[in-house]
């Protein structure tokens, strides 16, 4: 009998979704959010996911001509590089990673040197917005974490 996944993992372009599943053996790290992932679908719970991105940085610029970042940096939880890395090393610690491709991947119509979109973005991209893990641990900050959370239990 093959054990269900710890986590689930989705990839399109420069952006890494990754998420503990409901059902493996880190299911207490699962937070879910209310949210519709389907355009006019119906809201139903769904995973909230570490966003790891290569997003271009400092493609806005304010009245004054100072360069700025998209607030859809705010949600990333790192780099691509971070996100595999991540990945590379659940994997190494023995934990299953799953690939699943129907798992929704923000930020593919972000546009990044509009600051409208930007300011918008809770409005615009609002499923971004809600399955978005606010954490931004480390590679070894997050598998330590994940030990301890097994060890000592929920947290």
């Amino acid at each position: 009998m093959s054990r269900p996944a710890d986590f689930h993992v989705n990839r399109r372009g420069p952006v890494l979704v990754l998420a503990p599943s409901r059902d493996g053996r880190l299911a207490h790290l699962a937070e879910t959010r209310r949210v519709a992932l389907d355009r006019d679908g119906e809201p139903m719970n769904a995973l909230c996911r570490w966003i790891f991105a290569d997003l271009p940085r400092n493609t806005l610029r304010d009245e004054w001509g100072n360069a700025y970042d998209h607030q859809a940096h705010t949600l990333l939880a790192g780099t691509l590089a971070d996100g595999e890395d991540l990945m590379r090393a659940l994997v190494e610690q023995g934990f299953s990673v799953v690939d699943a491709p129907d798992f929704f991947v923000p930020f593919q119509t972000l546009a990044f040197t509009d600051a409208e979109d930007s300011d918008l973005l809770r409005v615009r991209h609002p499923r971004a917005f809600a399955l978005a893990r606010r954490e931004r641990p480390t590679t070894g900050q997050l598998v330590t974490w994940i030990r301890d959370t097994m060890v000592v239990g929920e947290r």
